[in-house]
């Protein structure tokens, strides 16, 4: 997977070269992984613990699973997957999410894992806040918390930004497309000297703009960071950490652990269960 996405940077790299301009303008979709993750939809099955989810859409078909809490009146979490998760390789993360006292929704993003479609980052914080409306619609007056991880985030923040939520989790954090655009092209092994090239695209600016999304969100909010993430350095977090308008807000840095164990780290769990105490408090 790294090796497909480096060959895609060192394309866009190519290009720029023999570009009249100096800049070459990368769009919202360089996280995409290419080709994008898939599953077999023969895979997507319900169990005593886990029930099938789907939103059809014009143009897509969104799919995800339930996982119920024990508690009926536990909070529901709508988690947001990370950069290249789909939510047939990660059933595991989303039990011990539950076993922290919630109720857990997920969805593959469009064109990825079981769901179909175009996949778009842009699309994808549009779907969000979809699948938000659609949740809090049937949650029975249960509290709804949007969490997410890495790419997650963009989500996150922007449904924040457009909805009131009942709380707000966000693990690894970025902070905006300027300042992640030069990390994630290093860490796929891009030179220096190519890199310095490569500027966000507008839609890139937009979709990552998470400083100013959570400015708009007084939502109670967790955020979790890695102190050795080099994928999205902890900088990024306490950056969105500090802009949030949240009276109610906590920050918790992860000494030792790295950008893909922030969300499932027994730090980050124990966490997130006294920050859905803290909720249900306030109920």
């Amino acid at each position: 997977m790294i090796m497909r996405r480096l060959i895609a940077f060192l394309f866009l790299v190519s290009t720029c070269i023999f570009a009249q301009s100096n800049q070459r303008p990368v769009p919202a979709n360089f996280l995409i992984p290419q080709p994008p993750p898939s599953a077999l939809l023969a895979d997507w099955t319900a169990s005593a613990s886990r029930v099938l989810q789907s939103i059809p859409l014009p143009d897509a078909t969104l799919r995800g699973w339930k996982y119920p809490s024990p508690n009926p009146n536990a909070p529901v979490i709508l988690f947001f997957n990370g950069n290249g998760m789909t939510v047939d390789r990660s059933d595991s993360f989303y039990r011990q999410l539950v076993h922290t006292g919630a109720e857990l929704c997920v969805y593959d993003y469009r064109g990825i894992g079981f769901s179909t479609g175009t996949p778009d980052v842009m699309t994808f914080r549009q779907d969000a806040l979809r699948l938000y409306d659609t949740l809090t619609a049937a949650s029975t007056g249960r509290p709804v918390i949007v969490y997410g991880f890495s790419l997650g985030t963009a989500m996150a923040t922007y449904i924040a930004s457009q909805r009131k939520v009942a709380g707000l989790i966000l693990a690894g954090t970025i902070a905006s497309a300027a300042e992640e655009l030069p990390v994630y092209t290093h860490a796929q092994g891009l030179p220096a000297e190519a890199a310095a090239v490569l500027i966000p695209a507008p839609d890139a600016i937009e979709a990552f703009n998470e400083v100013g999304n959570i400015s708009r969100s007084t939502a109670p909010l967790l955020m979790l960071h890695g102190e050795a993430d080099i994928l999205v350095p902890i900088r990024q977090g306490r950056e969105v950490f500090a802009a949030s308008s949240s009276t109610q807000k906590r920050f918790v840095s992860l000494p030792g652990v790295g950008h893909n164990q922030t969300a499932g780290s027994t730090q980050s769990l124990s966490a997130v269960a006294e920050f859905l105490v803290s909720i249900n408090a306030t109920r």
